[in-house]
């Protein structure tokens, strides 16, 4: 049998390992999964492992996205884009591709709340996961992004890839906005909020009453002081970890993955949730 993980630090609270053994288990797959808490510095040694046993991947969350980029044999073209990863699938031969899925799940997510495309969105935060809601957004047609950030010297990477990838960016610190501008912020058709747990409790009285869709990325807790203030449709970020994690299994189930069984993949994480899809 084969191993997979999700790897991370801390990780005791994931939900990954529900996921994934849910949806090895209805496609009949020879994998297990576990949680394994990891931090920076132990990246290399877990490598090494990977290559000499018998892994078919890993998924990974923070803070190792960055870390293990330069240490795959070959990255995606989103991977590239992004400088993070979140899924490491072992090939046959032992050789270690990093993958991005973080943004299969933003667009899978809005595609179950009928948004496929829209000409504008704003993001939150300006970290890993909001470079991944970038590439979601050129894949949706955005074009133009407005990046709420605490601080812009912070926001220059984010920046950078908003223009590589032919958005047009408009950068707000959330401490200068006021009147007019704050409602057209709230306006906006769509808004991910990449923030932290707790993070944007602060930015509420600011940005709290939007009538777009509202995809907040964190779920514990829930809902968010962002999310109870939202005025338009919210998805919490399980809806997000649900389809990124469908296509981790894709890539670690190999000959035991069917496309035709995605539906049955995903509705089963859903239900293993005890969360109610919206289609």
């Amino acid at each position: 049998m084969k191993q997979a993980a999700v790897l991370g630090h801390p990780v005791g609270h994931s939900k990954s390992p529900v996921l994934h053994r849910t949806a090895y288990e209805l496609l009949g797959a020879e994998l297990s999964y576990e949680a394994i808490d990891l931090e920076p510095v132990q990246c290399a040694e877990h490598v090494a492992r990977l290559r000499q046993e018998n892994w078919a991947g890993c998924s990974v969350t923070m803070p190792l996205k960055d870390a293990f980029v330069p240490l795959m044999d070959e990255v995606s073209t989103r991977v590239q884009q992004l400088g993070a990863l979140n899924t490491i699938v072992v090939r046959e031969d032992g050789s270690l591709f990093g993958e991005n899925t973080d943004v299969d799940g933003l667009v899978r997510a809005l595609a179950d709340f009928s948004l496929t495309s829209t000409d504008e969105a704003m993001i939150l935060g300006s970290g890993n996961t909001a470079l991944a809601a970038l590439r979601a957004s050129a894949e949706l047609g955005v074009k133009q992004v407005s990046l709420v950030v605490r601080t812009a010297q912070r926001a220059q990477r984010a920046m950078d890839l908003a223009t590589e990838l032919g958005l047009q960016p408009v950068l707000h610190e959330v401490s200068a906005i006021t009147g007019d501008l704050a409602q057209q912020l709230r306006d906006q058709p769509l808004v991910f909020s990449t923030l932290p747990p707790r993070a944007g409790d602060s930015w509420v009285p600011t940005i709290g009453s939007g009538t777009g869709i509202l995809l907040d990325v964190a779920y514990d807790p829930w809902p968010s002081q962002l999310a109870a203030s939202w005025q338009g449709p919210v998805i919490s970020g399980l809806h997000m970890l649900i389809h990124q994690a469908v296509e981790q299994v894709r890539l670690f189930s190999g000959e035991a993955w069917d496309e035709a069984r995605r539906i049955d993949v995903t509705n089963a994480m859903y239900d293993s949730l005890g969360l109610v899809r919206h289609q």
